[in-house]
């Protein structure tokens, strides 16, 4: 995956790439990780890119953050604390124009809503407190520039705060968190927003713990804004992107887009899907076990990771072996049975068993989907308990 971030740089000359969080997948992150980010990192920055990294919910954001002062001269960005939010890395442009960047790392609502001097912590709430000071801050820049700022031109001639119309300097945004309308997937670690894989979950400031989905207007006025946390590639607007991980990392994700966004802030167009089908493929299969065994389906699948939903109405016998040896990939197995049978626990058939033999017989119909012994193993279970029977 490391391999195809720096072949898609090179190959469209790419001068700064953006990671809007989870860089690593845990707060202490193995040994061999780090040193894959340091190597990439070394590679992108050796050949003129430019890094700009925030934190995620997954990462440590002081860990992260460490050294951050030194790579700043080699052009790696880490902005990992809060105060980071509103002091933007500055691109310059091959015209003269200037793109302002700035990294809102991942904030715990109820530990940052007191910094920023709010009564109470939800996403909303601290995000668009942030994204007010960054305007101020671009304002400030503005100004300092002697260019006019928004207070000084005609309230319909611009939707940007502290950007006059006809200015060169663009604003980016990167933030981790989920915004409005962008869909779940079953891999991320829950942020306060409860969704099942494809959920689009819609704003609503107040929720229980104080967490909240983050409104897409909150994001009006940027040229650009790039979200992490979500793990499928996804458009939520014109300006408004998720870039998803490049990995798929569930079975949730098994037709999600991935890959990466390249956009190119001097024609002011929209950014342009950048495809990647990286490591093995994944597959859901649900079917019964002679159609899972067919040739032209094991032919297709057989080098994938593979989930298999099973639908025989009784589950035959050494299902998951004989699947296992034709799908060496398999990493998820289930016998779901006739959707219209009833339901019945094994508690249930205890109860109605009247003899050592039922509760056997019963227990294995229950863990094989409605399949009791053979006559082999009846004979096998009638001797046994004469056996230990005094």
């Amino acid at each position: 995956m490391l391999e195809t971030v720096c072949a898609a740089v090179t190959e469209h000359q790419v001068d700064v790439v953006l990671i809007a969080g989870d860089v690593y997948d845990r707060a202490l992150p193995p040994e061999w990780a780090v040193a894959a980010l340091e190597e990439t990192l070394q590679r992108l920055t050796e050949s003129g890119t430019q890094v700009i990294i925030t934190p995620g919910n997954h990462d440590s954001a002081q860990r992260l953050g460490f050294g951050r002062a030194l790579m700043r001269g080699s052009g790696v960005h880490i902005r990992s604390s809060l105060s980071d939010s509103w002091s933007p890395v500055e691109v310059r442009e091959p015209d003269g124009g200037r793109t302002l960047v700035y990294g809102i790392p991942y904030l715990e609502p109820q530990l940052f809503a007191p910094s920023l001097g709010l009564d109470r912590g939800h996403h909303t709430g601290v995000t668009a407190e942030v994204i007010e000071r960054i305007w101020a801050d671009v304002a400030r820049r503005r100004q300092a520039a002697g260019e006019p700022t928004a207070s000084e031109v005609s309230e319909h001639t611009t939707e940007k705060p502290g950007v006059s119309p006809g200015a060169e300097l663009k604003v980016v945004l990167m933030a981790h968190l989920f915004a409005a309308a962008g869909a779940a997937s079953d891999s991320e670690r829950n942020i306060g927003v409860d969704a099942a894989a494809g959920d689009q979950p819609t704003h609503h400031q107040d929720s229980i713990g104080g967490l909240s989905v983050v409104p897409l207007e909150l994001f009006n006025g940027f040229d650009y804004v790039a979200l992490g946390h979500l793990h499928g590639r996804q458009r939520l607007s014109e300006t408004v992107r998720y870039s998803g991980s490049p990995l798929r990392l569930s079975f949730s994700e098994t037709r999600q887009a991935k890959g990466a966004w390249l956009w190119d802030s001097s024609s002011g167009e929209q950014a342009q899907p950048l495809d990647w089908n990286i490591g093995r493929p994944l597959a859901q299969l649900e079917a019964t076990l002679e159609e899972l065994l067919s040739p032209d389906t094991v032919a297709a699948h057989e080098e994938s990771y593979v989930q298999v939903r099973l639908t025989d109405p009784v589950r035959p016998a050494r299902a998951f072996q004989q699947l296992q040896e034709v799908y060496p990939y398999m990493s998820s197995f289930s016998h779901t049975g006739r959707q219209d049978a009833p339901h019945r626990t094994y508690s249930a058939k205890v109860e109605q068993a009247r003899t050592d033999t039922e509760v056997i017989d019963g227990f294995l119909e229950h863990v094989r989907g409605g399949r009791g012994p053979s006559l082999e193993e009846s004979h096998l279970i009638s001797g046994t308990l004469q056996a230990v029977r005094p």
